[in-house]
């Protein structure tokens, strides 16, 4: 199993993605696609309630980073996800990244995401890194006691194993690719 990882306090800005291509996608998931795919994620959690998800890649169980698998849409999305996901990870010069969740998180316009921790399982083994999609100036992250407006165009990795959530107050839904990653060529020990 890969070590812990160092989270940043808060967030991390790990700078420009081009993102352009997933965001026109992602603007045309219809209604009815969102509500089928949230149906069966692996990620229903109470803290969600007013968050809808496509899941392309998760963990088995949520434990261990290495046992991950790919829902089928991931590949028709991977061609357009690869790119902001290689892009988005280059400040940490990874030779082997291994990427065991990928998901598009839609949090609806007047509702939020209840402060919660991702402590548990894999979550300390992995960087957690959101790419906004589609936002506005209304809608902002937490974590600890600190608010932060995450505009589209950058990348960002979240402190997620402390207290954090969301708030969209906007009138338009906001739209997070959100995605997992850790360095695949970690020292085993023996």
């Amino acid at each position: 199993m890969p070590p812990k990882v160092i989270k940043p306090d808060t967030v991390r800005d790990l700078g420009d993605v081009d993102c352009a291509r997933l965001v026109k996608l992602a603007q045309r998931v219809s209604d009815d696609t969102w509500a089928q795919e949230n149906k069966g994620k692996e990620n229903d959690f109470e803290v969600f309630h007013h968050t809808q998800h496509i899941i392309f890649r998760f963990i088995a169980a949520n434990r261990d980073p290495e046992d991950n698998y790919a829902n089928p849409a991931w590949e028709i999305w991977q061609p357009v996800l690869q790119p902001v996901m290689d892009q988005a990870i280059k400040p940490y010069s990874f030779r082997n990244p291994v990427f065991p969740k990928a998901m598009l998180a839609k949090l609806r316009a007047g509702h939020i995401i209840d402060p919660h921790y991702d402590g548990a399982g894999s979550n300390p083994l992995v960087h957690k890194i959101h790419v906004p999609l589609v936002t506005n100036q209304h809608a902002t992250f937490q974590v600890r006691d600190e608010s932060f407006h995450l505009p589209v165009g950058k990348a960002y990795e979240v402190n997620n194993i402390v207290s954090h959530g969301a708030r969209n107050e906007g009138d338009e839904d906001r739209i997070h690719f959100i995605f997992e990653v850790f360095e695949g060529d970690y020292a085993v020990a023996g």
